[in-house]
């Protein structure tokens, strides 16, 4: 058997408001003397998690927008992931497909919420906190839509009965609602499984970490789990046996579970 790590980015690897990894460092160094893949799995875009490899360094499959697109590159250099050498899956319907239904429900219903498309790049700095160059990654989507919810519960409840007609779901992320095709962060294990198994002639085990709902998907399917605690507070409760729950919020329990997990499979 060997080990991949599959791990969300914002509030987990990544600090939720500096987006620092720093104090995780120790961790993903133990990790590379290992040779245990880091695989990013993010509601980022393709454009935002290249430019995070290439600070980390990381040269791994990765998968964009909770799971609506797997990368397997081997053009490092290309900000293209589409350029020569680049494999990309699309695991769920493209975004310009149902983004005129989406303007049709919110009229129908009536509902207030502000999305990707019709806002600007100074809307999402402001609710990211994110320099002007990344918000403009952040909002090249090819397989979601954020949505900065500011309707009921129970206007939520009722916009997602619509969605599921399109075969379409609207799925909570750390900051924002992200409406998307029916798959989620976990859709990408039977792939990874068989691109590590292939290379290694290895049994393939999983450890992931996360601190959204959005994460639980790969949190119960995987091998071993870290729930890291939400900048919102409260934990998630994966229905997982081999879970471990960081103290920690963002890259320091990023630390403190890997740490555990490396301890507990040798």
């Amino acid at each position: 058997m060997r080990y991949i790590v599959v791990t969300d980015l914002d509030g987990t690897l990544l600090d939720h408001q500096t987006y620092e990894f720093t104090p995780a460092l120790n961790a993903i160094a133990e990790l590379s003397r290992q040779e245990i893949p880091i695989i990013l799995n993010s509601s980022k875009t393709q454009a935002e998690i290249l430019a995070i490899r290439r600070e980390l360094e990381n040269q791994e499959p990765f998968i964009c927008e909770n799971g609506g697109i797997l990368c397997l590159s081997s053009d490092e250099s290309s900000d293209s992931i589409n350029s020569q050498g680049s494999t990309t899956q699309y695991l769920g319907v493209p975004r310009h497909q149902f983004l005129s239904s989406l303007d049709l429900i919110k009229e129908k219903l009536g509902l207030n919420y502000q999305g990707f498309a019709q806002s600007s790049v100074e809307d999402v700095v402001s609710w990211t906190g994110l320099t002007a160059s990344d918000a403009h990654k952040a909002m090249q989507r090819q397989a979601t839509e954020p949505l900065l919810w500011h309707d009921s519960e129970e206007a939520l409840d009722t916009f997602r009965q619509e969605l599921k007609k399109l075969a379409l779901q609207c799925v909570k992320g750390g900051r924002f609602h992200h409406v998307m095709g029916l798959f989620n962060k976990a859709s990408c294990f039977p792939q990874l499984k068989e691109y590590y198994s292939q290379h290694w002639q290895k049994e393939i085990g999983i450890i992931a970490l996360g601190d959204s709902p959005n994460d639980l998907p790969m949190l119960e399917q995987a091998d071993y789990a870290v729930v890291i605690p939400s900048a919102k507070g409260g934990n998630l409760q994966p229905n997982q046996s081999s879970v471990f729950f960081a103290t920690q919020p963002g890259p320091h329990g990023w630390q403190e579970g890997i740490d555990f997990w490396l301890k507990s499979i040798h």
